[in-house]
């Protein structure tokens, strides 16, 4: 038995999962360039930001739907992400 996710790791983990294996995915697949170290220049397109927010703004009211439809489910996913890709991550509401 896991214990309850925090609303930061809850956050964390949707964070997670809503991002992990999108479009982003694709985006950050390509090969590195120096350009992405001046920071004047655009990384990423005004039309491959609006395909990265449709997608993240779906897969959330996906999570979210399960959250109420199926709640074991939601937590079950929302603890493997928690476990398996969050567990560095910062967990404090007051991080800026």
């Amino acid at each position: 038995m896991h214990r309850p996710l925090t609303t930061r790791e809850e956050a964390n983990a949707l964070t997670c999962c809503a991002l992990r294996n999108g479009y982003i995915e694709d985006v950050h697949a390509g090969k590195h360039s120096e350009l992405l170290e001046q920071p004047g220049l655009s990384r990423i397109t005004d039309a491959e930001m609006k395909k990265l927010m449709i997608g993240v703004s779906a897969k959330l009211a996906e999570l979210l739907a399960m959250k109420e439809t199926n709640p074991n489910e939601y937590w079950r996913q929302l603890q493997y992400f928690h476990e398996n890709y969050c567990g560095h991550w910062e967990k404090s509401s007051e991080a800026a």
